[in-house]
C-alpha cells in the first residue's frame, strides 16, 4: 500500500485494485464503504457480495479510526483468487481484539460481523514496521 492518494490500476495483466489514503475520522468510514461499492460493482460482483464487503469494509475502518485517530490510514480493495480482498493499514501496532459485547452495546461487535461474513480475515503487520494491517477476503 501507499500514500500516493487514490491509485487505480485495471490492465489485463494486472489484478484489479483500488488503494486509498483517508484521515482515521468517522467520516472516512462511508468513504470507504462507496469505494468498496464502486469498485465491486464495476468488477462484475453481485449485489449481496458488494453489499456484504461494503460492510466488512465499514468495520475494519471503524477499527482503524479507533485505534488511530487523526493519522493517515490506507484502504485496498482488491480481487485476490476471483475474490475480493479488503485491506487497511493504519498506523497503530495494537491488534484488533474479539470482546464481550452486551446485547444492549451500541458498538464493539465490528471483528464479530468480520469474521461473519468473511471467508477469512487477519492481521499482518506492515512491511515498513510500522503499523498493521487489517484484511478480509470475501467469499465468492
Amino acid at each position: 500500500m501507499n500514500d500516493q492518494g487514490l491509485t487505480a490500476s485495471t490492465p489485463a495483466c494486472v489484478v484489479p485494485e483500488i488503494r486509498l489514503t483517508l484521515l482515521a475520522v468517522p467520516s472516512s468510514v462511508a468513504l470507504a464503504r462507496e469505494l468498496v461499492r464502486y469498485s465491486l460493482t464495476n468488477w462484475g460482483y453481485g449485489q449481496a457480495l458488494v453489499h456484504d464487503s461494503a460492510l466488512v469494509m465499514s468495520e475494519i475502518v471503524t477499527n482503524a479510526v479507533s485505534a488511530a485517530r487523526g493519522h493517515p490510514i490506507r484502504i485496498r480493495c482488491a480481487v485476490h483468487d476471483g475474490a475480493p480482498l479488503l485491506e487497511c493499514w493504519d498506523p497503530s501496532p495494537a491488534l484488533p481484539a474479539h470482546r464481550y459485547t452486551a446485547t444492549t452495546a451500541e458498538s464493539g461487535r465490528g471483528l464479530a460481523i468480520i469474521t461473519a461474513y468473511a471467508k477469512r480475515a487477519g492481521t499482518r503487520p506492515s512491511t515498513t514496521g510500522q503499523g498493521k494491517i487489517v484484511w478480509a477476503r470475501m467469499p465468492t
